[in-house]
């Protein structure tokens, strides 16, 4: 009879529950040096003093190869299983037990254990959704009898599980007892190697559109209260204890209904925030600084660091009368207000400084811009320390700026800034793990950053190794500041499947556009210019005639030399090799799994982003019309994605990234405004997703069933020798001919006795 292959689920201890709508992506954050202070080390108020402002670059943090050891000599890309990729889709951190995914392998028992309960059972175990489990077949026969089906290769391998029912009795009514069905369902084939010709035919097709995910992979967490337990351990999802902190629990600011922080974030144990997708993997949210609200929010809102950290403690445990930590400071830098550079504060990190309002310039110093917890468990619930790193800025009243311009000198933003725009993280990591973030499991989730990092060789001497220097928050563009204005340290990360376009500003009087033009620009890189731009009081003391740089190309060096070619002093990236993972969960200790490199041609690589030339098309100024044309605006990155896997549940790959410069003309519109007057000209970078063309699903098959069915390879055993434990299907076959020689045996001597009788 005929039986249809069905997938089964992963099999889970009693009470385990099943919960769909939980997020199953979730963003982690950089691993933080923890430093553990006696409670109380916090309060009080610094004697630390703002540093100076910086034209400093900020580097692109990345993840550091500790271990070379663990890079391979020679590394091979990993093999895909069709019929089971994207099984585990949950599993978004590599290292370190993701919480309630309970098929991640990093997993423990006793974590597992500590995963969400439902209120009506404390013993059950919430499961994140999972993804589809590869198909498996239920036959009555022992398992030893059946033989493996073989699947069609492509590049790719097919594997479909065979079990044994159980012995119930509806288990054996319902198993295989005949298989001849045709199909064992409908997969995409990983589509292989991209070549340059596969993304030029994606090119010319309209926007492809975009990737669509498992509603259960991307769907908001689904609220759980965990019932009171007996046990004091927290689980997974608990309310932290706190004191020092609105309503005695851990909580956080987030955006309100009008986007203005409030305190909206409860942070769950074990549970990252923001626990939805995030474009930088924080919680953002705006503190006004109108309308005369600076005055009191300076020291009274979220702006002071002493209303975060100084007086939080957290409980350790979930007991009545818990042991309290205090949060240790794992870094303070100051952002600039002009470049938003990154300076180290200086004095002791012990102590966190409080926000100081002004009232006779209208700044806030030391306002918190930026505050990036990490939480340290001991893997049963128990909360071992706390950190947190913190990011400064200047706070301005917008009616302060002009009088704070005109009478230090300082930093004097392009236009009025109206808000300040907060970011928080939480990040758990159990004690001795180093945690990665994926962008999915295997596939990428839509709005997750497209991981990209460099090419780096082992620097043992006489080793041939190479990984990736993997970029932390994935590939960037250049994007313009909180003024508008471009600067190095201004970046927007490429999210998958997310075709976007990013531009920023650069102020130039007509004078200034022709030296540009011409390349006499004297004031040096674009960063410079845009710091001496922005520091000179009023822009009083900028020569009309200054200009950056148009050598390397401007988007060069927003990007630090990332993506072009020509090594670069000053430029951290020029001339290095950048990749971009194929899967979202590659290794970066793995090369081959960032290269896609050609079977046939192994320097054909559809990963590895192929650095671009300084443009063979100079420059030209047309006085006539205030025109410079042939300026390299931006960067276009084409990005070729490919599906693999089942139809209902398809992974998304990159199989190709292709680089190029973006033109255009930059004119001067008003011939007749002043020597200083200053028009803005657009930077302007792309990036546009596109489909494979790749063949329609296959359906995989299995093989032709035998003629006779098989028998247990020990059938006749010890009678035969072959029969025994290592004979396999081949003795089981030949079982059957041995039987009907027999039966045709005893059948010719049954005959020969009746026509004697």
């Amino acid at each position: 009879m005929a039986a249809s292959a069905m997938a089964r689920g992963c099999e889970r201890r009693a009470g385990a529950v099943r919960t769909s709508g939980q997020q199953a992506w979730r963003r982690g954050v950089a691993v933080m040096l923890v430093v553990v202070f006696a409670a109380g080390s916090l309060h009080g108020v610094a004697a630390q003093t703002k540093p100076a402002d910086s034209v400093a670059s900020n580097a692109l943090p990345a993840y550091a190869i500790a271990d070379w050891t663990a890079v391979p000599a020679v590394p091979t890309a990993s093999t895909v299983t069709v019929t089971s990729v994207g099984s585990c889709t949950c599993d978004l951190t590599a290292g370190s037990c993701d919480g309630n995914c309970c098929c991640d392998t990093d997993c423990t028992a006793v974590q597992i254990a500590l995963f969400t309960a439902l209120s009506s059972n404390v013993d059950s175990t919430v499961c994140l959704p999972e993804g589809p489990a590869a198909p498996s077949l239920d036959y009555c026969v022992p398992k030893s009898a059946v033989a493996r089906v073989n699947l069609p290769k492509s590049s790719t391998l097919g594997v479909v599980t065979q079990e044994k029912a159980d012995l119930s009795f509806l288990s054996q009514q319902l198993c295989i007892l005949e298989d001849n069905s045709a199909e064992l369902g409908r997969f995409f084939a990983d589509p292989g190697h991209a070549s340059v010709a596969s993304l030029a035919a994606a090119r010319t097709r309209e926007v492809g559109k975009f990737w669509t995910a498992d509603p259960n992979a991307v769907a908001t967490a689904a609220a759980f209260k965990a019932s009171a337990a007996a046990s004091s351990q927290y689980r997974v999802n608990d309310t932290l204890t706190a004191t020092g902190a609105p309503g005695n629990v851990f909580i956080l600011p987030g955006a309100t209904f009008s986007g203005v922080c409030g305190y909206t974030n409860v942070v769950g144990f074990g549970l990252p925030l923001p626990a939805a997708l995030d474009a930088d993997g924080v919680s953002t949210c705006l503190v006004p600084l109108d309308d005369g609200a600076l005055a009191t929010a300076c020291g009274g809102s979220t702006l002071s660091a002493t209303n975060l950290v100084t007086n939080l403690r957290l409980a350790q445990t979930k007991a009545s009368e818990p042991a309290y930590i205090a949060v240790s400071v794992s870094s303070q830098v100051y952002r600039s207000a002009v470049g938003a550079a990154e300076v180290a504060v200086t004095g002791a990190t012990a102590t966190v400084p409080g926000a100081t309002y002004s009232a006779a310039t209208g700044v806030c110093t030391f306002a918190v811009a930026e505050a990036h917890f990490t939480l340290t468990h001991d893997g049963a619930g128990s909360l071992t320390a706390a950190s947190v790193a913190l990011v400064f800025a200047d706070a301005v009243d917008p009616t302060g700026v002009a009088a704070t311009a005109t009478a230090t000198g300082a930093a004097a933003p392009a236009a009025a800034v109206r808000s300040l725009r907060q970011k928080f993280s939480v990040a758990f990591i159990k004690t001795g793990e180093t945690a990665v973030p994926k962008s999915g499991a295997p596939g990428y989730v839509v709005g997750a950053p497209l991981l990209a990092g460099v090419i780096l060789a082992d620097p043992t001497t006489g080793s041939t190794k190479s990984a990736v220097s993997r970029l932390m928050d994935g590939l960037p563009v250049p994007a313009a500041g909180g003024d508008g204005r471009c600067g190095v340290n201004n970046k927007s990360p490429v999210l998958f499947g997310m075709s976007q376009f990013s531009s920023c500003a650069v102020p130039l009087t007509r004078s200034g556009l022709q030296a540009f033009c011409e390349g006499t620009g004297a004031t040096g890189t674009i960063d410079a210019y845009m710091y001496a731009l922005g520091a000179a009081a009023a822009n009083a003391t900028t020569s009309d005639n200054a200009a950056p740089s148009s050598s390397p190309p401007l988007p060069a060096q927003l990007m630090g030399g990332l993506l072009y070619a020509t090594t670069t002093t000053g430029m951290a990236y020029a001339g290095s090799t950048a990749v971009v993972a194929g899967w979202a969960d590659a290794s970066y200790l793995n090369l081959a799994d960032w290269r896609s490199c050609s079977t046939s041609d192994t320097a054909d690589c559809g990963t590895e982003v192929a650095a671009l030339a300084a443009p063979t098309t100079g420059m030209t100024w047309t006085a006539a019309t205030g025109t410079c044309s042939n300026v390299p605006v931006g960067i276009a990155l084409d990005v070729l994605t490919a599906k693999v896997g089942t139809m209902n549940n398809p992974q998304a790959r990159v199989a190709r990234v292709g680089a190029s410069w973006r033109y255009a003309s930059w004119t001067y519109a008003d011939p007749f405004a002043a020597a200083s007057t200053r028009q803005n000209f657009m930077l302007a970078s792309s990036v546009r997703f596109v489909e494979m063309d790749q063949d329609s699903a296959e359906g995989v098959t299995p093989a032709s069933p035998p003629i006779f069915p098989s028998l247990p390879q020990d059938f006749f055993y010890p009678f035969l020798s072959a029969a025994g434990p290592a004979g396999g299907r081949a003795a089981g076959v030949a079982a059957w001919w041995i039987a009907l020689a027999a039966a045709f045996a005893v059948a010719c001597i049954t005959a020969r006795g009746t026509e004697a009788f």
